[in-house]
């Protein structure tokens, strides 16, 4: 097991600062530190596995000494200020190198330098050669410069673990992107290329060299251009937050690819258009099977009407004679064997039925789909097969209509509607109705396409970009939606918006002490919790990490939001237990006000801002706290 010792080793070399260039942050500090407690020398040190080494030097001219020598050893050790009067009167220095030889220690006070963690990692000390009695103003100067010292150790230790962080991020969505099994990309404005992975370079049939050299405008069909243009003017205006649209690439050997493209726009941090984000799926497959099933459709659409004409031509000849009539039953026959066979193995539901809504015709794609067999379909009427109960009154009016004035919008279009199988299901469907009069008798004939999938492929992408996995929170994407709104609804309202930003207090040591699955249910467990210690009307999001924010609107006193926070303090302090594992936690909490009055032109990030330095205050007042800002 590792000792606190090694911990604290490790940390400081962590650091990057032993052996470093001097800073004027350090020296300033060692050199006021001289003049007030008017002391000869003066050093910031840091205690390494062997020797201490001086950050920052004032009146010596050593780098280092050795450990086992080493003053400010001791108060590292013994994690405390460490004060010596008279080195000679003290007997665990009145024999040390330091103290008989030069510099002839004589006085020494030091005080713990320490990192995030709290390890001591070295001092700020000052050292005189004649005995010394510090004041207690004296002794605060140092404590207030060690403090100053120990600050910017922290603030550096931060910005190496968001560097980290950032890295290891970096890393995950360079393999998530360059591994997709779609085609994903980042455009620059003028439609250049910033990154594309390699199932995009193989959608398009170009090596990232050779597509770096191009825009998305020259490989995309001249035909599909302006549209696609126009709509990306629209995202860039904000009058679309995305679109989507089928188009075609022209492949470096002069092939069109069909694709189904999505746009996204990234904003900088001031608002200004970034980037753009492309998602390409290859669907050349897909459409040259709707390209084939279209074929099928209108040669069945042929057939059928030629059919029909072959019909009416064939009762004219009945009374020509009695071999015509047979050889014409028999062509008729042939016909529909021919119909029923394609019909039957096609790959849509085929369902025909009469003007009163009776079915005549049910395909075997009917009968897996729905789950009613050809016999149980055949003679009942449509609505009381497939059509739920709240569109049966719409169905029935359409069909009487149609029969008074013999026309319908509806005809020979492709419509998504619901359906309902035989186990009570429902599903979503395309289908196209069309119309036919043989013998001055009606026939609806309708091709039925199954649309879950697609549908479900639809709903999870828009959940997924909107909703934290997690938690099942909404994430920073759809906060930033609703954030906006809530503003303007308080503004229009003249009503008090408040945010509530909450930060996990020591979340980093959960994971590192039980690892990321533990940190994970912990995570999940704590937004349980602050969802349900707020009101059904208050938006719970998950910001980043262990960060969430919470929108609250309609507050009408500042106690509202206060016992809003307390009770989340409350919920979280509670003992929270996975797998035999007990942890105790607590959150710090910044609150930001809006209010139309004081604040009219505060925009939502500047709230987000204020909530987040207000936590950072809390943190700093001792965590497990709140501290609340006016936004003015």
């Amino acid at each position: 097991m590792i000792s606190r010792e090694q911990l604290r080793i490790q940390k400081l070399h962590s650091l990057g600062l032993l052996d470093s260039e001097p800073e004027d942050f350090f020296d300033t500090i060692t050199r006021v530190a001289s003049v007030i407690l008017d002391t000869p020398i003066s050093l910031i040190s840091l205690v390494d596995e062997h020797r201490q080494w001086f950050k920052s030097k004032h009146g010596i001219d050593a780098a280092e000494t050795a450990r086992d020598i080493s003053f400010c050893t001791h108060a590292v050790e013994s994690d405390e200020q460490l004060i010596v009067e008279n080195a000679l009167n003290d007997v665990r220095f009145a024999q040390n190198p330091l103290v008989v030889n030069t510099p002839n220690i004589r006085f020494y006070a030091g005080i713990p330098i320490r990192s995030l963690d709290g390890y001591a990692l070295g001092t700020l000390c000052v050292i005189d050669n004649e005995p010394k009695t510090p004041t207690a103003k004296e002794l605060a100067a140092l404590k207030d410069l060690a403090h100053l010292a120990t600050r910017e150790l922290q603030f550096r230790e931060r910005m190496l673990e968001a560097k980290r962080s950032i890295q290891s991020s970096e890393s995950k969505f360079k393999t998530l992107f360059e591994n997709a099994a779609i085609g994903i990309s980042m455009v620059k404005p003028n439609g250049s290329w910033l990154e594309v992975n390699e199932e995009l370079c193989r959608i398009v049939g170009y090596s990232k060299q050779a597509l770096s050299a191009l825009t998305f405008q020259d490989i995309t069909f001249h035909e599909d251009l302006s549209t696609d243009l126009n709509l990306l003017d629209q995202l860039v205006a904000g009058k679309l937050d995305r679109y989507q649209l089928e188009k075609r690439y022209v492949k470096q050997s002069g092939e069109p690819v069909w694709v189904e493209l999505t746009v996204t726009k990234q904003l900088t941090a001031n608002g200004e258009l970034d980037y753009f984000v492309a998602i390409v799926k290859d669907i050349q497959s897909a459409k040259e099977t709707e390209a084939a099933l279209a074929l099928l459709r209108k040669t069945l659409e042929e057939k059928v009407s030629q059919r029909t004409a072959e019909l009416k031509q064939a009762n004219k000849s009945m009374l020509a004679a009695y071999q015509e009539k047979i050889a014409s039953e028999q062509l008729l026959q042939n016909a529909e064997l021919e119909l029923r066979t394609i019909l039957d193995n096609a790959n849509d539901a085929y369902v025909c039925m009469d003007a009163e809504g009776v079915v005549k015709a049910w395909n075997k794609q009917a009968e897996h789909i729905f789950g009613w067999a050809d016999e149980e379909a055949i003679g009942r009427k449509l609505d009381k097969l497939i059509i739920p109960n709240e569109l049966q009154q719409a169905h029935q009016a359409g069909m009487r209509r149609f029969a008074l004035e013999k026309q319908s919008d509806m005809m020979g279009k492709r419509i998504e509607l619901e359906a309902i199988r035989k186990d009570g299901v429902r599903i979503p469907i395309e289908l196209q109705v069309n119309v036919l009069e043989i013998n001055e008798q009606i026939l609806f004939t309708s091709f039925l396409r199954d649309i879950t999938d697609r549908k479900q492929l639809e709903s999870l992408l828009k959940n997924e970009a909107r909703n934290d996995p997690l938690t099942g929170l909404p994430n920073r994407r759809k906060l930033e939606e609703i954030l906006p709104i809530a503003v303007q609804r308080a503004k229009a309202n003249q009503t008090t918006l408040s945010i509530l930003f909450v930060d996990l207090d020591g979340f980093k040591s959960i994971n590192d002490t039980y690892g990321h699955n533990v940190g994970d249910m912990l995570l999940r467990e704590v937004a349980n919790r602050i969802d349900k210690s707020t009101r059904q009307s208050d938006t719970v999001a998950r910001y980043a990490g262990d960060e969430f924010i919470i929108v609250l609107e309609g507050i009408s006193q500042v106690s509202d939001t206060s016992r809003i926070a307390e009770k989340i303090l409350h919920a979280i302090s509670e003992p929270f237990h996975f797998n035999q594992i007990t942890l105790n936690m607590t959150v710090s909490i910044g609150i930001a006000y809006y209010t139309s009055e004081n604040s009219p032109e505060t925009q939502p990030a500047e709230l987000i801002r204020q909530a987040d330095k207000a936590m950072y205050t809390a943190k700093r007042n001792g965590k497990n706290g709140v501290f609340m800002v006016e936004t003015q």
